[in-house]
C-alpha cells in the first residue's frame, strides 16, 4: 500500500510539473475565449475573464508567447466577424501592456 501511494504521489508531481511548464494550444484558446464577444462587437468592453486570460498569456515566457501567438492566430482565422481594431485594442482595453500588435499579419517569431 505504501509503495503504491509513493508512485501515485510521484506521478501526480511529474504531471503537475509538466503542466506548469506551459500551456497547450487548447488551454490558450480557452483563456481568450471570453474575449470573443468583445472582438466581434457583441459587447462594448472586454469581460474580466477575458482580461485575466489575456494577462495569463502575456505573462508567459517569450518562447511560450510565440507558440501561443501561432496557436491563437490560427484559431482566430476560424472566427467570423472579428474586428481587427478591437483585437489590436484588446490589451489597452484590459489595461495590459503588450510590446507588439495583435494582428493576423504579425510574425510570431519576432516575440523571441
Amino acid at each position: 500500500m505504501m509503495f503504491v501511494s509513493f508512485f501515485t504521489i510521484l506521478f501526480v508531481s511529474v504531471i503537475a510539473t509538466e503542466a506548469s511548464n506551459g500551456l497547450t494550444c487548447e488551454q490558450e484558446k480557452a483563456l481568450v475565449m471570453p474575449c470573443s464577444d468583445f472582438v466581434t462587437k457583441k459587447t462594448v468592453e472586454p469581460s474580466t475573464l477575458c482580461c485575466k486570460g489575456l494577462n495569463q498569456i502575456i505573462s508567459l515566457t517569450p518562447e511560450e508567447k510565440s507558440s501561443a501567438c501561432t496557436c491563437l492566430k490560427e484559431a482566430a482565422s476560424h472566427i467570423p466577424n472579428l474586428d481587427k481594431d478591437r483585437i489590436n485594442h484588446l490589451p489597452k482595453a484590459c489595461k495590459l501592456n503588450l510590446d507588439y500588435p495583435i494582428s493576423n499579419d504579425f510574425d510570431c517569431t519576432l516575440i523571441l
